[in-house]
């Protein structure tokens, strides 16, 4: 277990949010590199099962020049223009050879954008003592980390030696054989070696890119564990912080609100103006009662509790100079002051009218 350096005890807590979004802020982020590796290999074997052969066989033509009319070649490469026309002989190979590098370039960018790896953080480039430590560089070689890279390199190129070392044996003959062939002769069967070179070469590196995302995601979080007093001064310092303050304060807002419309629907009456105000009322139509503002807001919330009492089916009764009087004048919880009686009243025989015809036609 790691101890804290600042003496803070065992690190045993998970990293918390502010402290995952503090090391991404200094770029130190989970990057599996066998996954890239992985992306670009599947992209090499995507791009040789589908244009492959064509743009080797493009290249190779293009190339065979050289081979085939060499003295007369090197005599124009050598004479006036020849920089430029061997530029064009080998621009015209790679624009045939594209493919191979666009794509693989596009399964990197790709990889990146997935582990949201696309970091822009100066601490990175700034020098630090621990780099050219011996004593750091040795922990980190010969500690867990460096041991699992050691593993993963091991293993990966163990097998793709072995496995190229048994097709080599198998079919070094016809390969020699095939070099003295035409050019499409020779395109095709480098094609099906490649085929099946990268077809191993990709199971290979997927497991171990399956295994190293997750060992890069654990060994994250183990280096980013928090001790009690690392919780401890992080919390201090967010009640400091007017960022965190105002975040905490919208989130109580949002659960008041949440709760507050979980009563609409227990209302008797909305009062509205029309797109201002909505203030819900709930009457128990007990001696002596008054009825009781369960829910209130404008604008955005006022539309919220009008949709959920149109879902809910609670009539709404619209009288702009009642809704902003309650709005300003009622708490959440509170009976309505005497002073709007009369309105609210009619408002509740305006709903109960419409409950009453409701129920006659459901009736009839």
């Amino acid at each position: 277990m790691s101890e804290d350096s600042g003496g803070g005890g065992e690190k045993t807590f998970d990293p918390t949010p502010q402290r995952l979004q503090e090391a991404r802020k200094k770029g130190n982020i989970p990057r599996s590199q066998d996954l890239t590796a992985a992306l670009v290999y599947l992209a090499l074997l995507g791009v040789v099962m589908t244009v492959g052969s064509f743009a080797i066989e493009q290249a190779a033509s293009v190339l065979m020049i050289f081979i085939s009319q060499p003295d007369r070649l090197m005599g124009h490469i050598l004479g006036p223009g020849g920089p430029r026309m061997l530029g064009s002989i080998l621009s015209e190979a790679l624009w045939a050879l594209g493919p191979f590098f666009i794509i693989p370039i596009a399964a990197v960018v790709v990889s990146l954008i997935a582990q949201r790896a696309v970091t822009f953080s100066g601490e990175k480039l700034q020098p630090k003592l621990n780099k050219i430590s011996p004593l750091s560089n040795a922990k980190q070689k010969f500690g867990p980390t460096g041991l699992v890279e050691f593993a993963k390199s091991f293993v990966k190129l163990s097998a793709i030696a072995i496995a190229l070392a048994i097709y080599l044996r198998g079919d070094l003959d016809r390969m020699i054989g095939a070099a003295r062939s035409e050019a499409h002769v020779t395109a095709t069967l480098m094609m099906d070696s490649l085929k099946i070179l990268l077809g191993v070469v990709c199971l290979i590196a997927t497991v171990i890119a399956a295994v190293d995302v997750l060992w890069q995601r654990f060994d994250h979080a183990r280096k980013l564990k928090m001790s009690y007093q690392d919780l401890k001064e992080e919390v201090k310092e967010a009640e400091g912080d007017p960022h965190m303050k105002a975040q905490r304060r919208q989130r109580a807002q949002a659960i008041a609100m949440n709760r507050m419309l979980l009563d609409v629907p227990k209302a008797d009456v909305i009062i509205v103006n029309p797109t201002h105000y909505a203030v819900a009322l709930q009457w128990s139509r007990e001696k002596g009662s008054a009825p009781v503002c369960v829910a209130k807001g404008e604008n955005e919330i006022a539309l919220r509790i009008r949709e959920v009492a149109e879902t809910a089916q609670i009539p709404i009764h619209s009288d702009p100079p009642t809704a902003r009087a309650l709005h300003a004048t009622v708490e959440i919880g509170q009976e309505i002051l005497p002073d709007h009686y009369r309105a609210v009243a009619a408002a509740i025989r305006f709903a109960d009218s419409l409950r009453k015809a409701a129920r006659a036609r459901g009736d009839t």
